[in-house]
């Protein structure tokens, strides 16, 4: 998949012999990034590209090899040469941080300088480098508490001067990723700071409203902001930002990509009929959703990966699973999303949970629930309908469930 910055994406179909082709119409210089299997890398493309790009199937997160007119900037692009300040490096104190930003932003250039490339890309190349050296700014107060374990520490004026100078309001630069990114934790972080009282989504919207006078980088931010909100949280309690959306952000096809997610959420709204699906368990057993009609079914969506998915299945298996497990009206499904058989079974081995555990390897089943934030669980009624959804986990929210489960058994 090809993804550019005003939100198209691009699928580049590859063929049973491994090669696929795309043809695409530049009229500029343009950074792209080429997705495969959850790795992405940065191109820039122009007029005059037309390169060919060939990798290992499972290495393209490692090397690639690019040759053809206009390789020169993707080989130096993607030579692995190039540094961004990393989370271990914030460990230092506010000084030396920048410091060290500094110094590698310097190794940037030099590098830059060795490539060779034209005026115009250097141009474009060293305001890209500024945000990808400098990408971990706005987290640093959350990460140096964490790493440094210095509980005491809170942000110089001189951290929020750094921040506020990069936070350009000059919607030619969304042209950038880096840029991109880096706005909307910035954003976040100096909205937070100016509304402490509002919630996260609040507080960036009341720092568009007063204080970002761009419109393209205004609706940016609220499609960015609210597209996130929606996409992890569905629909409830969504109609406040849902207003603010359609008041900042024009772009027809921010505006339909928008309608989609929030269609796909509408129909696993509480009231609406979930969608069917077919899975198998462990031992080879083959199920249906429909095939419990009549029944109150226990949907959750998780990984192992997943922190607080071991937090959630736990609490299943030591009160839900005993409490409903002999209940003839009440079946759960488990479903482990990307895993395959063999995964599963041997984490089981570790865990020992009682109740049953349907892999997902391609995500036939957990595609059709909307979000990719897990873990997500759904409370599906007899008639098949959405009695509750849940993102995330809270042992408040089990015991919530626990009682729904209760009452809709009576």
């Amino acid at each position: 998949m090809l993804y550019f910055p005003d939100g198209r994406e691009l699928p580049i179909s590859i063929d049973a012999s491994g090669k696929g082709e795309l043809v695409v119409d530049v009229t500029e210089p343009v950074y792209v990034a080429l997705g495969y299997h959850y790795i992405s890398r940065t191109l820039l493309l122009t007029p005059d590209t037309d390169i060919q790009i060939s990798f290992e199937n499972k290495k393209f997160g490692e090397r690639v090899a690019i040759t053809g007119t206009g390789s020169q900037v993707n080989i130096y692009l993607n030579n692995g040469r190039l540094k961004a300040a990393k989370i271990d490096d914030m460990a230092l104190g506010e000084k030396a941080f920048f410091l060290k930003m500094d110094s590698i932003l310097n190794v940037n250039l030099q590098e830059l300088d060795h490539a060779g490339l034209s005026e115009e890309i250097n141009e474009m190349e060293k305001i890209r480098l500024k945000y990808f050296t400098c990408a971990t700014l706005p987290s640093y107060p959350y990460f140096h508490m964490r790493i440094a374990k210095d509980s005491t520490y809170e942000a110089s004026l001189e951290y929020w001067s750094k921040l506020q100078e990069l936070m350009v309001m000059d919607a030619s630069l969304l042209r950038y990723d880096e840029f991109r990114s880096f706005l909307v934790e910035a954003v976040s972080r100096v909205a937070r700071k100016q509304y402490p009282e509002s919630k996260s989504l609040d507080a960036v919207v009341r720092y568009v409203e007063s204080e970002v006078k761009e419109p393209g980088i205004a609706e940016f931010l609220i499609n960015k902001n609210v597209y996130a909100y929606v996409e992890r949280y569905g629909l409830d309690s969504a109609d406040a930002y849902c207003a603010v959306f359609d008041r900042y952000v024009k772009s027809p096809l921010l505006v339909k990509n928008f309608e989609t997610l929030c269609n796909r959420w509408r129909k696993l709204s509480v009231g609406a009929l979930s969608p069917n699906f077919n899975c198998t368990d462990l031992s080879g057993k083959k199920v249906s959703l429909s095939d419990f009609k009549g029944k109150y079914v226990y949907i959750d969506i998780w990984a192992t990966w997943c922190g607080p998915c071991q937090s959630e299945l736990a609490e299943v298996q030591k009160t839900l699973w005993p409490k409903y497990k002999d209940n003839k009206d009440f079946c759960m499904l488990v479903i482990g999303r990307e895993h395959t058989d063999d995964q599963l079974t041997k984490y089981n081995k570790r865990k020992g949970f009682t109740f049953p555990l349907y892999p997902d390897p391609k995500r036939e089943v957990t595609g059709k629930f909307a979000s990719q934030y897990i873990p997500r669980s759904y409370l599906i009624d007899k008639e098949g309908k959405v009695i509750s959804a849940t993102v995330g986990y809270k042992k408040e929210e089990m015991d919530k469930l626990m009682k729904e489960i209760d009452k809709a058994l009576k």
